[in-house]
């Protein structure tokens, strides 16, 4: 088989290039600077760069799947950490305190579903829109207050940020756990796999009975909830609730599902490019900090990354409508 034939079946899977870009990466840190890139810190901050913008990842897949998007991520994981910070200060009890931190996603997924699908605003202008709103909340409820954020938090709460299982934070098994269970909803149950059928062809979805509406309303309450307890998980890692949370973390997500094998056209993605998108951006990211690259190349090279990854899937795509005489 040439050699060609075989890159191209390679390609084939969504997932394909995040993968075999994480694997350039962890090579060529692992030979160059495989003393700093090893070390058990740096090892340690990639986990908990990978795991809460991991997690909300994953949701955003669900909504790419379908043909949608969220921009208001990143103002709801600031959203709910700090709701769960102001909680905690109050004196509610950890869980109840993270409870109300994730209702505050939940309610701003429904409110994004509900515009979106019920009264049928462009996923952009909503989703642009609730980002400012909610970030907007969030500065009100700091600055008003005099304060930069909310630091005196338990130590149970921040034990869930911090603790560990088998060497691995809890917040990087939550990680897997999700992986594995949205990958099975997907791959088994036809709820998931509606969810390809609304990305692929929507009016034929339609006609075959399948609730778009309702399973997009759903999916944002999803997203919501966990962009939510990203940031609840981000601000028990580090022990303080800041309004700077989640600034441009919604760019980061939307590039890491893109370079996982997503579409904003809908009908394609999965969890596990998710995982290696969000893994990518993470060692990019550490390949910068260890080489100590000016923030305007960062820029410009995950730019160009992103316009490749873009091109190559835009070519599979042409390719294979052609093999199906679509074009």
């Amino acid at each position: 088989m040439r050699l060609k034939e075989i890159a191209m079946k390679i390609f084939k899977r969504n997932e394909s290039i995040s993968i075999l870009l994480c694997i350039i990466m962890i090579v060529f840190l692992g030979t160059t600077v495989s003393r700093y890139f090893f070390n058990s810190f740096n090892l340690d901050s990639l986990i908990v760069t990978i795991a809460p913008e991991g997690i909300v990842a994953l949701g955003m897949m669900l909504l790419f799947i379908t043909g949608v998007f969220d921009l208001s991520v990143g103002s709801v994981m600031c959203l709910g950490g700090l709701v769960a910070a102001m909680a905690l200060t109050a004196g509610v009890p950890t869980f109840p305190s993270i409870l109300l931190g994730l209702s505050s996603g939940a309610l701003v997924g429904v409110v994004n579903g509900l515009l979106i699908e019920k009264a049928r605003v462009n996923p952009l202008i909503t989703t642009l829109g609730t980002m400012y709103i909610v970030r907007s909340i969030t500065e009100l409820i700091i600055v008003g207050q005099g304060q930069t954020g909310y630091s005196n938090l338990p130590e149970s709460f921040m034990k869930v940020g911090q603790g560990k299982f088998l060497g691995i934070y809890y917040m990087f098994w939550i990680f897997i756990v999700l992986i594995i269970l949205f990958s099975i909803t997907l791959t088994y149950r036809g709820w998931g796999r509606r969810l390809y059928f609304i990305g692929g062809n929507e009016s034929a979805a339609i006609a075959m009975g399948i609730k778009k509406q309702k399973i997009r309303i759903v999916l944002y309450i999803i997203v919501g909830v966990l962009a939510a307890l990203a940031g609840i998980l981000i601000n028990a890692r580090t022990g303080v609730a800041t309004r700077y949370l989640g600034q441009n973390s919604h760019m980061n997500v939307i590039i890491a599902c893109i370079i996982g094998g997503g579409s904003l056209l809908g009908g394609k993605g999965n969890m596990i490019g998710a995982l290696f998108g969000t893994a990518f951006l993470a060692l990019l990211s550490n390949a910068f900090n260890l080489y100590d690259v000016n923030q305007r190349i960062q820029s410009f090279t995950l730019g160009i990354v992103l316009i490749a990854v873009v091109s190559v899937d835009g070519y599979l795509e042409i390719r294979k409508r052609r093999q199906l005489g679509k074009e």
